[in-house]
């Protein structure tokens, strides 16, 4: 595993390669969402059930055009992003079924304030796929050592940065009932 910055990453997710990265309270991983193969490496890795989606994020509201009918965004999500809350919405038909929960047609997504998420998404131009840095069910890592050790092999950048100041993953919300997920 190689230590990167943004550019890179984005380097490396175009290539359909999957990237480690520090997040607002743990270290993440991530991938282009629109790449089917990357998107099942991650649950592979994670040893994750595959009928569970990820979360995206992104650095800008413009990059979620493709996903969810932004015009539909209550005053709720607006002013909670960019933040530590992700919101599950009703996704477009133009977004791969992959990322949508089949049972309620909700994507979740985040706009992030975190630098690095940030550089990122906006070097991409996209969202991309985030989750905790974690086998399925356990603890997330939170220091570049744990995930130099667990993740060496199937990982192929680790991002520089610091993860951020929050001790929990992210609040998830439903947009359409304001039900707090977690």
């Amino acid at each position: 595993m190689i230590i990167g910055d943004p550019s890179l990453a984005v380097e490396y997710i175009k290539k359909g390669e999957i990237i480690a990265y520090p997040t607002e309270a743990v270290y993440g991983i991530g991938c282009d969402p629109w790449n089917q193969k990357s998107v099942d490496k991650i649950y592979k890795i994670k040893k994750r059930v595959s009928n569970k989606p990820f979360i995206l994020v992104a650095s800008a509201i413009n990059h979620l055009n493709n996903l969810i009918n932004i015009e539909s965004l209550t005053d709720d999500v607006l002013s909670s992003w960019p933040g530590h809350i992700t919101w599950l919405i009703p996704a477009l038909g133009e977004a791969p079924q992959w990322l949508i929960d089949e049972s309620t047609g909700l994507i979740a997504i985040r706009i992030s304030n975190h630098k690095i998420i940030k550089q990122i998404c906006s070097i991409f131009g996209k969202p991309i796929i985030s989750t905790s840095a974690n086998k399925s069910s356990e603890e997330p890592f939170i220091s570049k050592e744990d995930i130099t050790k667990n993740f060496s092999s199937s990982i192929p950048l680790l991002v520089e940065g610091e993860i951020g100041s929050y001790t929990n993953t992210s609040i998830i919300k439903n947009m359409l009932t304001g039900e707090k997920i977690r």
